[in-house]
């Protein structure tokens, strides 16, 4: 059971915003839409709530027309005249649900965001992470089928971001929620999500897991954009691709005398224990500690390239790279 997004399109103003958006989002998981500034992500985000009507496509739930999902601001929009409690109960109030049922919801709701002391101050009075908890609540105790967030860490500090990020993930599997939240920073996308969608230029690029995208990101477009990557251009001669650092990936079609980019990223493709694959013999620049392995710069001839790995190796070191598998090229 899923939610299907097909061929979605928005066009403003003569703008073509999104451009025949194909999604499916599973149902009691998290799905994150990662891209960059201004590719669309908001402009989808607010079809999924019901803000704004798409110019062409369809939104359906089990077949269909799905109602609009309950999205949580990237500003959190609290009203300040009202308490917190006041502000959680806001949405009940306009379903007219009787007030004992919704006195009893809020309370649940505040426990179970562990925001219950607050319940008679007001926003003015409370922290940024905690008025994120109460626009939360707000959004939950509606008990909604498809919860959107949009950016929805954006301007928290990296401690209160994981405790979040977690919190989330929490309350997903306590409450069995389909969520959907946009962002532009990987790591946030990969560290809560089960599926990434990479959304650019209002175009859907690939759906996948966040290790299947690092691994093997669908196109140059992707890789790009993904980054931590070294891209080593060369062209397709004699069925293979050539670049002044290596000579040997084969192609099936190979693209003969076609420009092309070796993609090769900073982790999870090199290494120094010998393999089939022999990569490059490079020098060690620098050497800096991240908090779980080295990231290295190297020079390989006339290139600098960049990697991660376990190993500690000295600066002026000159070491042999080999590929853990055949390393894709676009």
């Amino acid at each position: 059971m899923s939610f299907e997004l097909q061929q979605i399109t928005q066009q403003k103003q003569h703008q073509q915003i999104l451009k025949q958006i194909d999604l499916t989002i599973p149902e009691q998981q998290i799905l994150a839409i990662l891209g960059p500034s201004g590719s669309g992500k908001t402009t989808l985000l607010r079809i999924l709530g019901g803000l704004d009507q798409p110019t062409g496509g369809v939104f359906l739930h089990r077949g269909q027309p799905a109602a609009p999902g309950i999205l949580v601001f990237q500003d959190y929009r609290l009203f300040p005249f009202l308490t917190v409690a006041d502000n959680v109960a806001f949405g009940l109030k306009m379903q007219h649900v009787a007030r004992q049922e919704r006195d009893q919801r809020v309370t649940t709701m505040l426990a179970q965001l562990n925001i219950t002391e607050l319940a008679q101050r007001y926003p003015s009075e409370i922290s940024g992470g905690q008025q994120q908890r109460v626009a939360l609540a707000r959004a939950l105790v509606l008990a909604p089928q498809l919860l959107l967030l949009d950016e929805p860490f954006s301007s928290l500090d990296e401690a209160l971001r994981l405790e979040m990020l977690q919190l989330v993930q929490r309350l997903q599997q306590t409450l069995h929620l389909t969520v959907v939240f946009v962002t532009h920073y990987k790591t946030e996308a990969y560290l809560m999500a089960q599926q990434v969608a990479i959304l650019i230029d209002g175009q859907i690029r690939q759906v996948a897991t966040p290790e299947q995208l690092d691994q093997t990101p669908q196109n140059l477009t992707v890789a790009q954009f993904l980054g931590h990557a070294n891209f080593i251009t060369g062209r397709w001669q004699q069925q293979r691709f050539h670049s002044v650092l290596y000579t040997g990936v084969a192609q099936a079609t190979p693209m003969v005398a076609e420009n092309a980019t070796l993609y090769v990223p900073y982790a999870g493709l090199l290494t120094v224990t010998p393999t089939k694959w022999c990569a490059f013999t490079g020098t060690v620049c620098s050497c800096q500690w991240n908090g779980q392995t080295y990231f290295y710069q190297l020079q390989v001839q006339s290139e600098t390239l960049w990697v991660l790995l376990p190993q500690k190796l000295a600066p002026g070191q000159t070491t042999t790279f080999y590929f853990e598998k055949e390393p894709l090229v676009y």
